[in-house]
């Protein structure tokens, strides 16, 4: 039980430090590189509707109790969103909040995610 909690906070902070970077860091970098600032949020905004989508989908399949999306396409899509809207999603749908396997897998993810970025920003930097 306070595994699951432990991991939940760990993906909160994760997800914070996920934000400053993307805010401080690989936008003014992406502008930098003469990719047009418009673009950010467009992109941030269309990742965030198609997670709120996928998870309300695979919400809704559950409740009917039929074949379900898998975990691979809901880790997925999170990872293509830059996991911005994972965790309020899955808090306001109250979905997959409890899944202590996916939440690890999600928690992994991040940390692979955060270090990538953290990676290429310090090469960008050299």
């Amino acid at each position: 039980m306070y595994k699951k909690y432990l991991v939940y906070s760990l993906l909160q902070v994760s997800w914070g430090l996920s934000a400053l970077l993307l805010i401080f860091a690989i936008a003014p970098s992406l502008i930098a590189l003469s990719v047009p600032a418009w673009s950010i949020p467009v992109y941030l905004l269309i990742s965030c509707v198609t997670v709120f989508g996928v998870y309300a989908r695979d919400k809704a399949l559950a409740k009917k109790g039929t074949e379900r999306l898998s975990e691979r396409l809901l880790l997925l899509v999170s990872a293509g969103s830059c996991h911005m809207a994972t965790l309020p999603v899955m808090s306001v749908l109250r979905h997959k909040t409890i899944k202590l396997p996916f939440l690890l897998k999600l928690l992994a993810l991040y940390l692979v995610q955060l270090f990538a970025f953290v990676t290429v920003l310090a090469g960008y930097l050299m």
